[in-house]
């Protein structure tokens, strides 16, 4: 009897729209490949003041990850190839969360732009929302560019 109410109770959490990971979501894991999150990227320090965005998963190997951030201003667009790590902000509670940390390391269909590689961007998954911030290094020779991003999870596609 415990294990039915078990696995019902499991069935259950998955499937409340609170989740602290998207339905659908594996042994827990609040990035599986192919999800898709969409927002606003802003930029302060020079060139376009924002970008819309599209934040694809592409490779997920434990808490190693892989996406496509796709960039597009009414100048410019490009995506963005990044790989980084997800892990629960506090392992007992994952309630609370989730810590990204993420690096541009790569770029393709890049458009009336230079791609800037080795970005690193932080944030923060709670739900389906992923905010969070980027600030280029201080040695770059782009500048002092930095932002914030804010993505929620986009409707699965059939």
């Amino acid at each position: 009897m415990k294990l039915v109410t078990l696995a019902l109770l499991a069935v259950a959490v998955q499937l409340a729209p609170a989740a602290p990971v998207p339905a659908g979501a594996k042994d827990g894991n609040p990035l599986p490949v192919g999800t898709v999150w969409k927002g606003r990227l802003t930029q302060k320090g020079g060139g376009p003041t924002g970008f819309d965005c599209e934040f694809k998963i592409t490779k997920r190997d434990g808490e190693k990850l892989e996406a496509d951030l796709y960039e597009k201003s009414d100048e410019m667009e490009l995506t963005y190839q990044v790989r980084g790590t997800i892990k629960p902000v506090d392992e007992k509670n994952k309630d609370k969360g989730f810590k990204i940390e993420f690096t541009s390391y790569g770029a393709k269909d890049v458009k009336n732009t230079s791609e800037i590689l080795n970005v690193p961007y932080t944030g923060t998954l709670v739900g389906k929302k992923l905010k969070g911030s980027w600030k280029l290094p201080e040695d770059s020779e782009f500048g002092m560019l930095e932002g914030d991003f804010e993505f929620d999870l986009a409707p699965k596609k059939d």
